[in-house]
């Protein structure tokens, strides 16, 4: 028989010295702890991480009720606008003050509020003068779409005695 050691320069090592430990050659993975305790971190990661898109996502509206509103909004305008081209500047239906809206029916959920008011011509877009003021030649129409998901939506538009 042929010894192994002899044969081979690099046999003669031995494989275990004084003072070491034998090392399963299948533990090169990590241990249950190692696993447990990177799982932690990670999920306590995770949450401050997640817990902004959260605010995020709570602070931003349905941005399909804001379109909604929006529209809304603009068709109110326009129909004021048609009112004006149609019946002139001092038509009944545009008497200043708080109005039921012209377009019917809203949508479910949405409410709206229509206010005319006369405007200065050196205030026209100033909306922080308080009252409809005097008769002039302008008139400021704000329409307010209102929805409790989304809040309100205000549509401001001009309209001249011209």
């Amino acid at each position: 028989m042929i010894n192994p050691q002899s044969a081979h320069p690099a046999l003669a090592v031995p494989l275990v010295t004084a003072g070491s430990r034998l090392r399963n050659p299948k533990s090169n993975g990590f241990t249950l702890i190692e696993t447990i305790v990177t799982l932690v971190v990670l999920g306590i990661a995770a949450v401050g991480v997640l817990s902004v898109f959260t605010v995020g996502i709570r602070g931003s509206a349905n941005p399909l009720l804001v379109d909604q509103a929006t529209q809304l909004a603009q068709g109110e305008l326009d129909a004021v606008i048609g009112i004006k081209l149609a019946s002139g500047f001092s038509a009944a239906a545009l008497n200043t003050g708080t109005q039921v809206c012209k377009t019917a029916p809203m949508f479910t959920g949405f409410t709206c509020s229509l206010e005319i008011c006369y405007v200065a011509a050196g205030t026209l877009d100033d909306t922080t003068v308080p009252g409809c003021g005097s008769a002039t030649s302008y008139k400021r129409v704000a329409v307010t779409i209102t929805n409790t998901a989304i809040g309100d939506v205000t549509a401001v538009t001009l309209i001249t005695n011209y």
